[in-house]
């Protein structure tokens, strides 16, 4: 058998020949328990070896197809063939320091500190934050992205890849291009901006509370709307000067805003509010001219409501 790139297993088919190997190999069951949502479709479902720390996750063809896109080649015509779209190699290193029995992708090695691991991605991680096994870092590429994991000491502990949905590609060719959407970015618009001070979903909380949802604060509810209507005047100052990448980068602000006002105020910011809230941001920026796909929720990559 040729050597194994786990990257390249990543959106196959579970009966393709090299994913079929591998899985023989390392003693993966090829006919995992299937997990099936409301509908009858497979999604979530795993083939692990917890001797040696490998963990693969699949999703059904018509799940698949709707996060991920047509896959590149397939076995059958059922909708519930699966493909592969998260791999993770979690051999417990921190107790028994051993290596891991398959090649980690970019020459990872578990041990590695955190300037060889640095060294061997060859890019900065566009994420990282502590959790409780001590790092989490974040690392993105054209088709998938990678989770390292570190020890308290910054070694590396266990590796994680997930193949990217159509979702987070449209967001990385729009973050690549948003130079060139100034061109898009219309001040005349700035009426319509203005015309969701009409819209503001703390309009539908405040009658919800006074109709007895006790979820809501009047403090809360307040906040919310101060930064909303803040953030109109904010929008139409930023489309005068067409710069597609500040508007871009105001949607993270106001969301982080957002949630410490949510944490603040008991988290009041459920189901129900949550879409009201997505639906509002979403539906502003769009009105400044910026052009983003309409199933590209803006609000997803900092929202914690």
């Amino acid at each position: 058998m040729t050597k194994i790139i786990l990257t390249d297993l990543i959106g196959k088919s579970i009966l393709s020949e090299d994913l079929s190997l591998f899985m023989k190999k390392f003693d993966l069951p090829a006919s995992p328990k299937r997990k099936l949502d409301s509908q009858g479709n497979s999604y979530d479902t795993s083939s692990d070896n917890e001797k040696h720390g490998i963990y693969l996750n699949f999703d059904g063809y018509y799940r698949h197809v709707l996060d991920y896109g047509e896959p590149a080649l397939r076995y059958e015509t059922s909708d519930n063939e699966l493909f592969l779209d998260e791999i993770t190699v979690d051999n417990d290193f921190l107790e028994n320091k051993k290596p891991a029995v398959v090649d980690l992708p970019f020459g990872l090695l578990l041990g590695d500190n955190q300037e060889t691991v640095l060294q061997k991605l060859g890019k900065k991680p566009y994420e990282k934050s502590p959790n409780s096994y001590g790092y989490c870092w974040w690392t993105q590429f054209d088709d998938f992205r990678i989770l390292t994991a570190l020890s308290p000491e910054y070694k590396l502990i266990w590796v994680r890849i997930l193949k990217l949905t159509l979702k987070e590609k449209e967001k990385i060719r729009l973050k690549k291009y948003l130079n060139q959407q100034n061109k898009h970015i219309k001040p005349e618009n700035n009426t319509l901006i203005l015309a969701y001070l009409n819209k503001l979903p703390t309009t539908e909380w405040k009658r919800r509370k006074d109709e007895g949802d006790n979820v809501f604060t009047d403090k809360g509810i307040n906040a919310v709307e101060s930064l909303l209507k803040d953030y109109l005047q904010t929008l139409t100052e930023l489309t005068n000067k067409k710069r597609a990448i500040t508007i871009y980068n105001s949607i993270k602000k106001i969301v982080l805003a957002i949630n410490k006002i949510n944490e603040k105020h008991n988290s009041f910011i459920e189901t129900l509010e949550r879409e009201e809230l997505c639906d509002f941001i979403n539906g502003v920026v769009r009105k400044t001219g910026l052009e983003i796909e309409q199933n590209i929720d803006l609000t997803e990559e900092w929202r914690e409501w």
